[in-house]
């Protein structure tokens, strides 16, 4: 189970080569290209491969020029081509740069403003064509991703108070499992998984008042990477982790003890980050040793 660390981490990491020199600097060599930094131009891959990192990336990375929130269910026929060409150009740069995972967000039944919130004015479209739009969308990115040899995940969404409208959820797709269950049998593609993010989870299951054990057991043999930091419950806040949170409990399920785990807190300075990743990894640890106690084949 490697353990990863975002670039979204570390505080006041617009510049996403500032950020990489200061954890190379840590040590650090499993990083997750975030969805947070400035655009630059020309970035070639050998300014990354120098680093010797181990890479994912994730949805917004590299960032366009002019910001905008992806939606690749949107019923605006700018942003939804806008949308599918920025999916596509993250997975042209993850194939020049030998990255084999690119991750990105779910849809939305309603184009949100740029802090992700919706105007609860605007119209919401059925959820079925809005669904279908997304389907048609993925068909598209998943077969350019499929001629580069890039997996791609889907990352649940994450249903805060702010977005409840009368108890329920009106503008998010991917929020519930059956949504998920729902695309791959319309896609049933083995290079089309999902991107667990358990902070995310955490809280919309709070809100739609669902069991999110009973989530993740009906996802778990599609799950390619985990995504974990905290929250209290109700928004999602991406604190840091401590010794009690709910996040360990899940990753020790043996049917997740193989896959990679991404810390995506925020806001954190870099000795911050490394007590986080020293946490993961002696919760790992501990889990290794009681598998060896126990007879079972230990982790690589």
């Amino acid at each position: 189970m490697a353990v990863y660390v975002s670039t979204t981490c570390l505080v006041n990491g617009s510049n996403v080569f500032d950020v990489l020199e200061t954890y190379a600097e840590a040590g650090l060599k499993n990083i997750e290209l975030g969805s947070t930094h400035d655009h630059i131009n020309q970035l070639s891959p050998a300014r990354f491969k120098r680093y010797g990192f181990n890479f994912f990336c994730h949805h917004y990375f590299p960032p366009p020029e002019e910001s905008f929130i992806v939606n690749l269910a949107s019923q605006d026929p700018v942003i939804l081509k806008r949308s599918r060409e920025q999916v596509k150009r993250s997975i042209e740069f993850c194939y020049n740069l030998g990255i084999k995972l690119f991750t990105f967000h779910a849809g939305f039944r309603a184009d949100p403003d740029l802090n992700f919130r919706f105007s609860q004015q605007q119209p919401v479209i059925s959820y079925e064509k809005v669904f279908t739009t997304f389907v048609e969308s993925l068909e598209e990115v998943n077969s350019y991703a499929q001629e580069r040899g890039v997996r791609i995940a889907i990352e649940n969404n994450v249903l805060s108070e702010y977005n409840v409208v009368d108890g329920q959820n009106k503008f998010l797709l991917f929020c519930e499992a059956e949504e998920f269950e729902n695309l791959w049998q319309r896609i049933p593609s083995a290079n089309v998984g999902i991107l667990l993010d358990l902070g995310h989870l955490k809280v919309t299951s709070r809100w739609l008042g669902f069991n999110r054990y009973e989530f993740i057991n009906k996802v778990k043999d599609k799950i390619f990477v985990i995504h974990i930091h905290e929250n209290d419950g109700l928004v999602d806040q991406h604190r840091e982790l401590d010794e009690e949170s709910w996040c360990f409990k899940v990753i020790k399920e043996r049917s997740l003890t193989h896959l990679p785990i991404v810390l995506e807190a925020i806001n954190l300075d870099i000795s911050q980050i490394l007590r986080n990743v020293r946490l993961i990894r002696r919760f790992l640890c501990f889990l290794e040793d009681t598998e060896v106690m126990m007879g079972v084949q230990p982790l690589d």
